[in-house]
């Protein structure tokens, strides 16, 4: 059955099994949505918010248009809920105590493990001042290596968008990075 079968079915029937059948097809391409718009580092709340997007879902399936497809609603869902979640909450780097420090291994040249440090710590702050789609779109082709194709489905920015906001992206962030 296709989604909308499915729907139809689930809408006369309430069977939890269409619904979990249904959460089952999409459930891989909303937490990587989800945790695209997070950012790297916060896959325990991608699993909640992508929940979220779920039951958010199942509540207002009936307010579901048929004129665009499911997955395009549903994946709307997901960024609208992520980038909600993502301006609500306090990103903040958590702070390690000396117990925590001590237990962590020396490292063998410290100088270099500092100077990559920064550099990841500039990179993390340089995406973070790119607008939220940027970013994005970064994550979902770099982080969770997305297709072109599926980040277009994904966001609902046409695939010839997609390449040259990528492109936008790594320009504004001086990186030299192939988009294939």
């Amino acid at each position: 059955m296709n989604d909308q079968e499915l729907i139809t079915a689930y809408r006369e029937t309430a069977d939890a099994d269409l619904f979990r059948m249904l959460v089952e097809r999409h459930q891989d391409r909303v937490f990587r949505l989800v945790a695209s718009v997070l950012g790297p580092g916060y896959a325990a709340e991608a699993e909640e918010v992508a929940q979220d997007v779920f039951l958010t879902v199942h509540q207002k399936l009936a307010t579901w248009r048929e004129e665009a497809q499911f997955s395009t609603w549903l994946y709307r869902v997901a960024w609208n809920r992520a980038a909600d979640h993502r301006r609500r909450a306090r990103f903040r780097a958590t702070f390690a105590g000396e117990r925590v420090l001590a237990t962590l291994p020396s490292a063998s040249d410290p100088h270099a493990e500092f100077a990559a440090g920064e550099r990841r710590r500039e990179l993390l702050n340089a995406l973070e001042r790119l607008p939220d789609l940027y970013r994005t779109l970064l994550h979902l082709r770099y982080w969770m290596d997305c297709s072109l194709p599926e980040i277009a489905e994904l966001t609902g920015v046409p695939a010839g968008t997609v390449k040259s906001y990528l492109a936008r992206a790594r320009q504004k962030l001086g990186m030299d990075l192939s988009y294939e």
